[in-house]
């Protein structure tokens, strides 16, 4: 009687937990510095940025600034894809950039071991993005308020450091 029960839990408790796993995905969202830092404020991370992941099906784990190499390369392999945003942070000698530097150099290497780990970049997110491909500063001022410009397409490799 105690086996067969034994039996029952566990092939309820294996279909329940399915019936309510979530496959969400898991997308590391990066915090910044914030500017001016008043008491205890260090980082923030704008909830316009956390609400668009959701509505697109996402899961968010915030990505603390200032934290050490190990805690990021544990939340690293909890992620499936990592999200810099737009903002105010310094993309030179900032927590903003140092995490950034980090989760960038394990999704090259996770992308080179056939392991797809998708990166985005939105504005400064972006220019950090370039900043860390080309290992130097590749940002200009530009003039280019209201001013648009054609996307050409090109065949050509695709670069990956």
């Amino acid at each position: 009687m105690l086996l067969l029960l034994l039996c029952f839990t566990a092939l309820v408790s294996t279909s329940f937990s399915a019936l309510f796993r979530n496959n969400a995905p898991v997308i590391g969202l990066m915090a910044q510095d914030v500017l001016r830092p008043k008491n205890n404020e260090r980082s923030y991370i704008a909830a316009s940025y956390v609400k668009t992941l959701e509505s697109a099906g996402a899961r968010v784990v915030p990505i603390m600034i200032d934290q050490t190499e190990e805690e990021y390369k544990t939340i690293f392999h909890a992620i499936n894809g990592f999200f810099l945003p737009g903002g105010s942070a310094y993309i030179f000698d900032s927590g903003y950039e140092r995490a950034a530097k980090i989760f960038y150099n394990l999704a090259i290497e996770a992308n080179n071991k056939g392991d797809y780990f998708p990166v985005w970049g939105t504005c400064l997110g972006f220019e950090q993005l370039a900043v860390l491909t080309a290992q130097s500063n590749v940002l200009v001022q530009t003039n280019t308020t209201n001013v648009s410009l054609p996307l050409n397409f090109t065949h050509g490799k695709i670069f990956v450091p």
